[in-house]
């Protein structure tokens, strides 16, 4: 929005010097030579155009030194007016702004969407894995010449928005206060901090990942308002430790890895509240059966059953912890809402 106002106010600007120029003509003539206004648009226009019909023969001194003036000034803004207006038309600003107003309309009517902020390889990894997985992603990032690449590069389901996310003004316009979830990745943790706060002012009830790329920093971002803080350095340095002590742990888990490719997802499926409220044993929904996938664990209220027993109730309002495929997962989704 405010990229494309910046633009439609440059061609505003530049008409607006153009018709600056030609009144001034008109009335100039009329006042200086006592012209009537036909007679002083006609000369104006030759005179801007450099058309010339040579100068009339009764044109006052005081009518050559205002021409004179009339063609350096139209020479400067009517230069600078015209290539204001091809360069919006002929370089794909124009262009570009129909794509930027028919994105915005999309923006107002998405719903349950997820917002990356920060298109560096960290946000540009999460923001792909998410739209793989099928669900509709923002990727934010300030940098033209980034989002351009990404555009290039990225599949459908994925749309980049150049904007600042730590302006307010952004965040509203990319559907904030009606977004399922946030995660923002920038290197500087006082952007970061900032983004935070503005979209939690914004959604109150908005889940809002944060990365900290200093320890430091953690609390700062969950008084910002961060439902999680995820610290880069940490995480790192854990991740070495169990490669160190854990290889073959290590090595199991990336296996469910290929070439970047989730193959194998541990996901978290929500019992939807059209589930019975009384409750079903898991060993009579029969998951590993009929979905194929392997339940690891029952997530109740903050709590956690691991490896359940088959005599253990399903609720509605509870999650469940499991590990295979996508596909599988979406066969238990089915299953729950039956």
């Amino acid at each position: 929005m405010i990229e494309r106002t910046r633009e439609v106010k440059s061609i505003l600007f530049a008409v607006l010097y153009l018709v600056i120029v030609f009144l001034s003509g008109m009335f100039g003539y009329a006042i200086i030579e006592g012209w009537s206004l036909t007679d002083s648009f006609f000369m104006t226009v030759i005179t801007v155009s450099t058309v010339g019909y040579g100068t009339p023969e009764d044109l006052s001194a005081a009518g050559k030194i205002f021409t004179s003036i009339l063609i350096f000034t139209s020479i400067t803004l009517g230069v600078y007016a015209i290539s204001k207006i091809t360069a919006f038309f002929v370089e794909g600003k124009m262009s570009y702004a129909l794509r930027r107003r028919r994105m915005l309309k999309e923006l107002e009517r998405m719903k349950d969407h997820f917002i990356v902020v920060g298109a560096g390889t960290i946000g540009l990894s999460i923001a792909k894995m998410l739209s793989e997985r099928g669900f509709k992603v923002i990727l934010v990032d300030n940098d033209p010449a980034r989002i351009e690449y990404i555009e290039d590069i990225s599949e459908d389901g994925l749309i980049c928005f150049k904007g600042d996310a730590v302006n307010e003004e952004v965040l509203k316009q990319i559907g904030v206060d009606h977004a399922a979830g946030l995660i923002t990745t920038l290197p500087v943790d006082a952007d970061n901090v900032f983004v935070v706060l503005t979209a939690r002012q914004l959604n109150p009830s908005l889940e809002i990942i944060a990365k900290a790329n200093e320890v430091e920093n953690i609390k700062k971002l969950r008084y910002a308002g961060a439902s999680k803080v995820l610290p880069i350095p940490e995480i790192g340095a854990r991740r070495m430790v169990n490669l160190i002590l854990n290889p073959s742990i290590e090595g199991f888990l990336d296996t469910l890895i290929e070439s970047g490719d989730m193959q194998v997802y541990f996901e978290q499926v929500s019992v939807p509240d059209s589930f019975p409220s009384e409750g079903v044993e898991l060993g009579e929904l029969k998951i590993p059966q009929k979905t194929g996938l392997i339940v690891i664990a029952i997530y109740d209220g903050g709590k956690s059953m691991f490896n359940p027993r088959a005599n253990a109730l399903i609720k509605p309002g509870q999650a469940l912890m499991v590990l295979g495929k996508k596909e599988q997962i979406e066969k238990l989704k089915l299953l729950l809402k039956h």
